[in-house]
């Protein structure tokens, strides 16, 4: 009896030995993996960033909030069209490393608050480069090289077939090509329409970079795609005049010009985004985007004469990638600033130099985003190089007269993808 109580004794013993033992042991640390990003930390709901709601990145805007990778504003807001600093693609980088290999993300915030995340991928070769300026904007090349290296490729394999060089913008020996080919091999990259687009220089927005961040995390995200051979852009040859009914899923965005075309044109069956006040860049555009368009045709750039051409282009290049990324199968076309008179150009302002100039740099933009260049210039120009001034409206120009713009609604009209 008591050999049978000193045994119990003794097992107890030596089971509350064993487990100070197994206090005692540091935690075992997570194996690296995709597994790791299983661990949700918040939880989504429907409607809680009044400016998601119910659209194409919806599930990734979740997806990244439950991981706790990104977050709203102070006001509530995710601000999907928002763009994404250097500073803060360091920091999602780091924590997408960390929590692959970790299974968890620790990071001490000093001055800057983005340094312990810089220092952490220059250490694991995340940045190959520091940058001089973290509060700029990130450009669509360097999130995704960055990106590409927070992860090792055995994390990122081949779901699509596509070759060096297919990607329209993104020449196979270009700077970054080998990381944003593999993110568009993977499934985590589709361009911005069927064609591959990438738009490499075009500053990225907040739903591009939740849908990047899930699809690295989630293989259940990741797009299969099949890439179309690309039209010869950007030029485009005369056909056919097309009547009215050509024009039914068709918008015109831009400025006064625009309001000129919506009254003047005979074009019935187009939706007009002229100048409403002074809200002629973001707000129009954000109207536009709520629907979905074949055709597009963008005016802006007689008011940015004089101005900064790459400011300028810039601008346009970030309305032409939100367009294409928000209708992947419409035809954009960057129409030409309109010419003026040869008096109007004589005042030093509007000068058909500045205009021709910012033309040719339009076209450029054309070429490079792989879109339509509709020359609305030189058909409406005389043989002096200048617009008529029969063609002139109540200013002169560069506002038309009623059969200026019908005029430039016959080059619409026979000008156009075939």
């Amino acid at each position: 009896m008591k050999r049978s109580i000193w045994m119990k004794r003794g097992a107890a013993l030596l089971l509350a030995l064993l487990l100070t033992a197994a206090w005692a042991l540091p935690a075992l640390a997570a194996e690296p993996g995709l597994i790791n990003f299983q661990n949700k930390v918040r939880t989504y709901t429907d409607g809680m960033f009044p400016d998601v709601g119910d659209a194409w990145y919806t599930t990734y805007v979740a997806a990244v909030y439950e991981l706790g990778l990104m977050q709203g504003d102070a006001d509530g807001h995710f601000r999907p069209d928002g763009s994404v600093k250097l500073s803060e693609t360091a920091a999602l980088a780091a924590r997408i490393h960390q929590n692959y290999f970790e299974g968890s993300t620790e990071f001490s915030q000093g001055e800057p608050w983005y340094q312990v995340y810089v220092d952490y991928c220059l250490e694991n070769g995340i940045l190959t480069a520091d940058y001089p300026d973290y509060g700029a904007a990130a450009k669509r090349s360097d999130f995704a090289a960055i990106l590409s290296r927070a992860m090792p490729d055995s994390a990122l394999p081949q779901i699509n077939e596509i070759g060096d060089g297919q990607i329209p913008d993104v020449p196979a020996d270009s700077a970054d090509a080998a990381e944003i080919y593999l993110l568009y091999r993977a499934g985590i990259l589709t361009g911005n329409d069927i064609y591959g687009t990438f738009a490499p220089d075009s500053d990225i927005r907040r739903s591009e970079v939740a849908a990047i961040v899930s699809r690295m995390a989630y293989r259940s995200l990741r797009k299969t795609v099949t890439l179309t051979p690309k039209p010869p852009y950007p030029d485009l040859a005369e056909g056919a005049r097309q009547d009215d009914d050509f024009f039914s899923d068709a918008a015109m965005l831009g400025n006064s010009l625009v309001d000129g075309m919506m009254l003047c044109s005979g074009l019935k069956n187009m939706t007009f985004y002229g100048k409403t006040g002074h809200t002629v860049y973001q707000n129009r555009l954000n109207e536009l985007l709520q629907r979905q368009f074949g055709k597009v045709y963008i005016e802006f750039g007689i008011n940015e004469v004089g101005s900064s051409q790459d400011e300028f282009i810039r601008r346009y290049r970030n309305i032409v990638t939100a367009i294409q990324a928000a209708m992947p199968e419409a035809d954009v076309y960057i129409m030409a600033i309109t010419p003026v008179t040869s008096a109007r150009s004589a005042e030093g302002t509007f000068t058909m130099k500045k205009i021709n100039a910012m033309n040719e740099a339009l076209h450029a933009l054309a070429e490079e985003l792989q879109c339509w260049y509709l020359d609305c210039c030189t058909p409406l120009c005389g043989a002096d190089g200048y617009l008529p001034s029969a063609y002139g409206g109540w200013d002169g120009s560069p506002h038309l007269s009623v059969d200026g713009y019908l005029a430039w609604a016959e080059v619409i009209r026979t000008h156009y993808a075939q």
